[in-house]
């Protein structure tokens, strides 16, 4: 039987939560796009919601485990509290503020009626930047940075993710001149 070491979890984590999260963020711009059918538009909600409740929850783990991990060893405070970190404070802490709008995002969703949906709107965008953290934090203190692959991943994550705004913000300019 295979045994995986704590630092093949925490990467393991790392990657699958990372790579949920663009999944995510994907699904939830292309489904607001107008050249998207309401039907297929349905499907894409569900995986943008299941995709990053499950990248929310990989996050976790993927902290928690740097608790236990032998090598670099974290402290709960170093885990939960940015910019704590003995290892790389800056892009650890980058790490940490994602989770947190992850977090913040998940809990406006789940209170929308009693923040409004205009309030709701305005953190559901905190997921840009977070996505723009969570990739400087892998970019930079991935245990992969050094790789050409972990480069090319995360350059093609960061320019699909800014091609998709691109044609949001010109799906939302079109119809705005339309109007006029």
């Amino acid at each position: 039987m295979t045994e995986f070491s704590t630092w093949e979890w925490i990467r393991a984590s790392g990657w699958s939560a990372y790579f949920l999260l663009f999944i995510s963020i994907c699904f939830g711009m292309m489904q607001k796009m107008g050249f998207i059918s309401k039907s297929i538009g349905r499907y894409l909600l569900i995986a943008h919601q299941t995709a990053g409740w499950f990248a929310f929850l990989l996050a976790f783990f993927h902290g928690f485990l740097l608790y236990f991990d032998d090598y670099q060893p974290f402290s709960i405070l170093e885990i939960f509290i940015p910019f704590q970190s003995k290892y790389q404070p800056i892009f650890t802490g980058l790490g940490i503020i994602s989770f947190y709008s992850m977090f913040l995002i998940f809990l406006s969703t789940d209170l929308l009626k009693q923040v409004g949906r205009n309030v709701w709107k305005i953190i559901h965008l905190l997921i840009l930047p977070s996505f723009i953290l969570a990739s400087l934090h892998g970019f930079f203190i991935g245990s992969d940075t050094d790789e050409t692959w972990s480069k090319i991943v995360y350059a093609s994550a960061i320019f699909v993710f800014l091609l998709l705004n691109f044609f949001r913000f010109f799906a939302k300019s079109k119809k705005m001149f339309e109007n006029y």
